[in-house]
């Protein structure tokens, strides 16, 4: 099978709060509450960190008028003008602090959303009804792969997890493998667990980087992203779906997301 040549970077997030407070799952009711809060907080200092950068950047414009003021005057105003100079490297030390604080928190805030939506996934595996049949995996390798591809093909996801992750470890370097693994992350994707279609999505980047489903695999890693409100890390799958496959069908698609993302309608993004 014709595999593509280039390899991608691997590429590595609001929460749904109210998903998580109704839903039995992995983790109890009490930690949800607490990394929500915890998200909230940490929006409420990042924006309280913005107007702070906002403030020493009007502060810093002033003390530059002040400062070009005091220079164009006479030699009596030296003193006047080595304040200014002093106050303006006060003012670009602090601007330099504050940019580092919000730096600080948007890490640490796409870390927290990412941790709520990993166990949003727990939560949902949690919901699966108790009783489900066990699958069956055909000891025929043509089986077992035909088998998942009707299984996708019918939105049979515990099947098509059961069957994808086992067709690699038991055929890792079959020409199929990276689309027995892909058909694992289109079906958690699809299944409403974006955080564990990721880990699958990377998965394919990692041990198939000329996979023949490279283009869908990306385009789904931007689709996971946006699923998550996180905008930064959608742009950079879609950038890389779009200039790696331009001319090709999701080449196009993937330019249709990305000028989605510059209008940024309401509730398409989280804040950064």
């Amino acid at each position: 099978m014709k595999r593509l040549r280039p390899r991608p970077t691997l590429l590595t997030s609001s929460a749904l709060v109210a998903l998580l407070a109704i839903a039995p799952g992995c983790a109890t009711q009490s930690q949800h509450e607490a990394l929500a809060a915890r998200t909230a907080q940490i929006e409420k200092d990042l924006e309280k960190a913005r107007a702070d950068l906002e403030k020493a950047h009007g502060d810093l414009e002033a003390t530059r008028q002040r400062l070009d003021n005091a220079l164009r005057a006479s030699a009596d105003t030296s003193s006047d003008s080595f304040n200014a100079k002093q106050r303006l490297n006060d003012l670009v030390g602090r601007m330099d602090e504050a940019q580092h604080g919000i730096e600080e928190l948007r890490r640490d805030l796409g870390a927290t959303r990412t941790e709520l939506y990993a166990r949003l996934d727990d939560v949902k595996r949690g919901q699966q009804p108790a009783a489900v049949a066990p699958v069956t995996v055909p000891t025929d390798k043509a089986a077992h792969y035909k088998t998942l591809e009707d299984a996708h093909a019918r939105k049979d996801w515990p099947t098509v997890r059961a069957l994808g992750p086992e067709y690699v470890n038991r055929y890792p370097s079959d020409d199929r493998a990276d689309e027995a693994l892909y058909y694992t992350g289109s079906a958690d994707l699809q299944d409403g667990r974006p955080s564990s279609a990721l880990g699958h999505y990377n998965r394919v980047l990692k041990l198939f980087p000329r996979s023949n489903v490279l283009d869908r695999t990306l385009f789904d890693i931007g689709e996971a992203y946006l699923v998550m409100h996180d905008c930064v890390n959608a742009k950079v799958a879609f950038d890389a779906c779009e200039k790696r496959f331009s001319k090709d069908r999701m080449g196009e698609q993937s330019r249709a997301k990305l000028a989605q993302i510059a209008k940024n309608p309401p509730g398409l993004c989280a804040p950064q």
